[in-house]
């Protein structure tokens, strides 16, 4: 293992100024940074928008939660819970987001970011080489590959947890690098036992980057050791706990490459940061050298498999388990099951129109509308009604379908279109609960406000905004690339 000294030796001196100083900045105007890559301000301010009252909403459901869990006798121990769920996966999650989206910054220093834009752990490992190099390399020194964060492996997370069985492919959670979650990620577990493992993320890096000082990497990686399960510091979330001397997890995995393929070349570039102690996204204490082991591979590499691209089948279940975001998935499973109560209850209504009659013509009610509903074409008249009432909750509801269909398929103004309709319907039921000044009941608290709410969470996370964003892309790019095959044969 060699040594890359600091950059001190290759510092080019800078002479002293010929005359005073000048100030190259504006004195009149305050500077603003342009990003190299415009977006368009629409989308950038609805996107926003959308994120930050979805925020808004989950911590307005918490309080409704926490407000209801003090008045319903003994249903408050489980409403208790609940709102310990709400606040730890739902409404802090969120609020770290939008506050990490103003001050954490985005371009890289050296750590990683978790879902919620926390500063993740530290990046501690270069690596030079191709991915097929690397997954021969991890493979054959005794690691194994976790599953990406899916329909599927969620549900064998859940089964190896009720049977108690190892899940030795279990997913890691996602953390990012320039904007990305990991392309993969390697695990061991320790003894058999799930709770203790090593893991390390890999991520590729962008063509022609290079790290601060001019080193030249292909792939970055963060490694750590899973010491035990406990709750997240930041957002009280079961998850993991690491061992805070990231080092050691750093110097075992590449140990681990070089005992398996001793032709491997390490170099290490010492003080690649300042010697640091500080917290990751789960509150778990980390301290580290600040030396960066750069990896060049000498192995040949596993056997290249280009995977065919092709459009995501809804009409797949392994489509749907393996390749849309869970997230996504689940905040439209939601909405179906909610769409489809909202139209069940809508014929119950006229099955039981009698009693419906019976209630607005009561005591208080309005009275031209019991001589209406008690006149002659009083029956006519309510059946009419709850028809149209019927066929207007039919069309909003195949509106409702089509739009979440469309969004699965990768549509962002589908996405936004969900997001504005949900938007709406929250907004105006919270308001007449204020007005009427009434606790909601607790199926309206559960299958109308957090449905709702969940929802509008899971449209606007970043997985469901960049996978919409990148099949637009792609699909863009398919449109162009036929019109370019069309020209081409009108040519001949």
């Amino acid at each position: 293992m060699t040594t890359a000294q600091g950059d001190s030796d290759g510092a080019v001196p800078e002479p002293a100024p010929a005359g005073p100083p000048v100030y190259r900045g504006d004195l009149e105007h305050r500077g603003e940074y342009q990003d190299i890559v415009p977006k368009s301000f629409w989308t950038g301010f609805t996107d926003t928008a959308f994120f930050i009252f979805a925020g808004v909403a989950s911590l307005v459901l918490t309080i409704m939660l926490l407000t209801s869990s003090f008045t319903h006798s003994w249903w408050g121990l489980l409403l208790a819970l609940v709102f310990w769920g709400f606040t730890a996966y739902l409404t802090l999650p969120r609020f770290h987001a939008i506050m990490s989206r103003i001050y954490v910054p985005d371009y890289f220093i050296g750590r990683t970011r978790t879902s919620d834009g926390l500063l993740g752990d530290p990046v501690n490992l270069g690596l030079i080489g191709t991915e097929e190099q690397i997954h021969q390399a991890m493979l054959n020194a005794g690691w194994t590959r976790a599953d990406e964060v899916t329909l599927a492996s969620s549900w064998k997370i859940v089964v190896s947890t009720l049977t108690r069985r190892s899940y030795a492919e279990a997913p890691v959670s996602p953390l990012k690098i320039f904007g990305r979650v990991q392309s993969f990620a390697y695990q061991q577990e320790v003894d058999g036992n799930p709770e203790k493992r090593h893991h390390v993320r890999f991520w590729k890096t962008p063509d022609g980057w290079l790290l601060p000082g001019g080193h030249r990497v292909d792939w970055l990686a963060a490694g750590t050791y899973d010491s035990g399960v406990g709750f997240s510091f930041f957002t009280l979330q079961v998850t993991h706990r690491i061992d805070a001397q990231t080092d050691f997890e750093r110097d075992y995995i590449v140990e681990s490459i070089q005992y398996a393929y001793p032709q491997t070349e390490v170099e290490v570039i010492k003080d690649f940061s300042t010697g640091y102690h500080a917290r990751n996204g789960g509150g778990d204490t980390i301290v580290t050298d600040g030396a960066l082991p750069i990896v060049t591979l000498r192995n040949e590499g596993l056997e290249r498999q280009d995977a065919e691209a092709r459009d995501v089948r809804l009409t797949s279940a392994h489509d749907i388990a393996e390749k849309l975001p869970i997230v996504l998935l689940t905040a439209s499973l939601m909405l179906v099951i909610s769409s489809v109560a909202e139209l069940v209850t809508s014929i119950l209504t006229v099955a039981n129109r009698h009693e419906l009659v019976s209630n607005l013509t009561g005591q208080g009610s309005d009275t031209a509308m019991v001589q209406v509903l008690n006149g002659p074409e009083g029956d006519t008249f309510m059946i009419f009604t709850l028809v149209a009432a019927i066929a207007v909750v039919v069309i909003f509801e195949s509106i409702h379908m089509f739009m979440l269909w469309a969004t699965l398929r990768g549509s962002s103004k589908a996405r936004r279109m969900v997001l504005l309709l949900l938007v709406v319907g929250f907004a105006a039921q919270v308001a007449s609960v204020f007005a009427a000044g009434e606790a909601l009941t607790i199926s309206s608290l559960f299958f109308q406000l957090g449905v709702a709410v969940f929802a509008m969470l899971g449209f606007t996370s970043d997985a469901a905004v960049d996978y919409t964003a990148s099949r637009n892309f792609r699909l863009r790019n398919l449109e162009k690339i036929r019109e370019k095959v069309r020209r081409q044969a009108i040519r001949q």
